[in-house]
């Protein structure tokens, strides 16, 4: 009797190291994977605030492009009216 406990007991105890190592080794095994996750998660967040950077300077430049066009085209307007006043005899009276 007191063998068949000793025999449980060491068998429990087998089971208790095994399911200890094997935790473990799994813990790892999920280590392991989550690595590249979290790299992968820091280069697409890096990524995503150099196109948000890319965003703001392409829409800045969106603005000080539409200042220039309208600029260039009332200083267009003026010179073409400039060039249609010399080109057209002036009525006397």
């Amino acid at each position: 009797m007191t063998f068949f406990l000793i025999a449980v007991f060491l068998v429990l105890i087998g089971l208790i190291v095994y399911l200890q190592y094997k935790m473990f080794s799994e813990r790892n095994a999920f280590a392991s994977k989550l690595e590249p996750l979290e790299q992968l998660m820091i280069q697409l967040n890096e990524d995503c605030k150099n196109q948000s950077l890319q965003i703001q300077l392409s829409d800045d430049l969106k603005g000080k492009m539409k200042e220039v066009n309208a600029a260039l085209s009332r200083n267009i307007f003026e010179l073409n009216y400039q060039l249609f006043e010399e080109s057209t005899p002036k009525k006397e009276k």
